[in-house]
């Protein structure tokens, strides 16, 4: 009974028919017993790190400078490269058209749509300065506004009427990568379009919070999301092209965002909602940079400033009552990160693989459901299988597909804290969930984990640094994963 009622709901997520469904408590791992059923509220369709590169197609840079936003998708369309782009290269057109069109396809009504930043593509500037006539930082600025439309009427077209609430990365700027300037071209040149994403659910102050810093609140499927810009806590973060900001956070720009977060979440609190919070860079440690160091390296490296990564701990423990979930983006892998310290976890964040291909993971998006307290009762990812293949007019189409949903994958009731410290707890101690957690991380792919695999100790070391930073994002706590006798 229990295989069918899941390919039933599984069928209902994908078509969006979710009025007459609830999502049953079953079968766990410890084999608890069923538990009552818990009604589907909505659906809501997750994106990351699209970071859509124009200048694919270096050819076409000066007919899309010169055309309107409207007219982008007949330019880019005649190119000649028909390929969905390959592992190691950011999103074309085609490989960004081909996931609009599965998402839809996928879920064609979801309650609402959070993207976790990075639109643009890694080193753009230079890509445009490579590929455009015009060099001039007047011409770079008007190509990244209109870069910037595109990506918003695309969405709109694809999801019409849906509130689609997004987050910055660290790529999405005209000054440099981790440069945001508060109060900044860039965040004033985006107003418009993020009005017009978000719709009737921003908060009063939404004008006022995306220029100032990027962040902005929207009260959307009866829960409250806070889209905060934690770019501004990364350890490479630099106002490269901007004056300091004044105001009660004395010019800096991390704590301006800590100090509007604060006073959200008690707001949220006051009126009883329920709030997600969606961001680019997640809490913890930077895998990928630590492995580099070496197999047990002598100085571990963190995605925030330590200062604010303190602070905001301090926030999720503060309001756990209110907080429901946290979606993350920048890592591009299939991930999360379970917030606390050895001796208590209080939060997590599920982190969305990317869009982009350029890490080596296989392009993908996910489906969330969620009950009417907001709280996570699944998800479902869906990846590109055939992307060296697939072209889009000739030879192979795009082999889109479902690759996995979190409760069957796991065995695990719903998506919680218990139930993310019970995921990590098996993917550290169970071989074949380990061996699982190994093929997910980089949805699949059949290149990624190559790099590292010119011996079995390097590969080794490689999931021991991913796998140590899902369940440890305090620096001292990660070393003892990645450095102890046990692993």
């Amino acid at each position: 009974m229990l295989p069918r009622f899941r390919v039933l709901l599984s069928i209902a997520l994908r078509y969006g028919v979710v009025a007459a469904l609830a999502f049953r408590v079953c079968g766990t791992a410890s084999g608890q017993q069923t538990a009552p059923v818990v009604p589907v509220a909505g659906q809501v369709l997750v994106m990351s790190d699209l970071h859509f590169d124009p200048m694919a197609d270096p050819r076409l840079v000066d007919a899309l400078a010169a055309a309107e936003p409207g007219r982008w998708s007949d330019v880019l369309d005649g190119s000649g490269d028909r390929s969905l782009g390959r592992y190691g290269q950011d999103s074309n057109w085609m490989l960004l058209r081909s996931a609009l069109s599965q998402m839809v396809e996928t879920l064609p009504h979801p309650t609402f749509v959070l993207i976790s930043g990075d639109f643009l593509a890694h080193r753009f500037r230079l890509k445009f300065n490579a590929a455009g006539t015009d060099h001039s930082d007047a011409a770079y600025r008007i190509f990244v506004q209109r870069t910037m439309q595109f990506l918003g009427q695309q969405l709109e077209q694809v999801f019409p009427g849906t509130p689609i609430i997004p987050a910055l990365g660290n790529n999405d700027e005209i000054c440099g990568d981790y440069e945001l300037q508060p109060s900044g071209p860039f965040l004033a040149d985006t107003l418009d379009i993020l009005r017009r994403l978000v719709g009737g659910g921003r908060a009063p102050d939404f004008d006022r919070d995306w220029q100032s810093y990027g962040n902005c609140s929207a009260r959307v499927g009866g829960v409250r999301v806070l889209s905060t810009n934690t770019n501004f806590f990364s350890i490479h973060y630099r106002n490269a092209c901007g004056t300091s900001v004044g105001g009660d956070a004395g010019g800096d720009p991390g704590r301006a965002t800590l100090a509007w977060l604060e006073a959200q979440l008690a707001a949220a609190r006051e009126a009883g909602e329920r709030v997600w919070l969606l961001y680019h860079i997640p809490p913890g440690i930077d895998g990928y940079a630590t492995l580099r160091q070496g197999a047990c390296p002598g100085n571990v490296i963190p995605m925030w400033d330590q200062a604010y990564a303190g602070d905001f701990s301090a926030l999720l423990r503060r309001y756990a009552d209110v907080i429901r979930v946290s979606f993350a983006g920048h890592t591009h892998m299939d991930d999360f990160r379970l917030v606390g310290n050895a001796e208590r976890r209080f939060g997590f964040a599920l982190i969305s693989p990317a869009v982009s291909p350029i890490f080596g993971q296989n392009p993908a998006f996910r489906t969330v459901a969620y009950d009417a307290a907001g709280g996570i009762l699944d998800q479902s990812t869906y990846d590109l299988t055939n992307l060296p293949a697939a072209t889009a007019s000739a030879g192979p189409s795009a082999e889109w597909r479902l690759e996995y949903t979190f409760t069957q994958q796991w065995s695990l009731p719903r998506i919680d804290l218990p139930s993310l410290d019970r995921l990590y707890s098996l993917i550290t101690d169970v071989p074949a969930e380990a061996a699982r957690w190994h093929m997910i991380f980089p949805v699949s792919s059949p290149v990624y984990w190559a790099p590292f695999s010119d011996s079995s100790e390097q590969l080794a070391s490689a999931v021991r640094a991913f796998r140590c930073a899902a369940g440890n994002v305090v620096p001292s706590d990660y070393e003892r994963c990645y450095c102890g006798d046990r692993n």
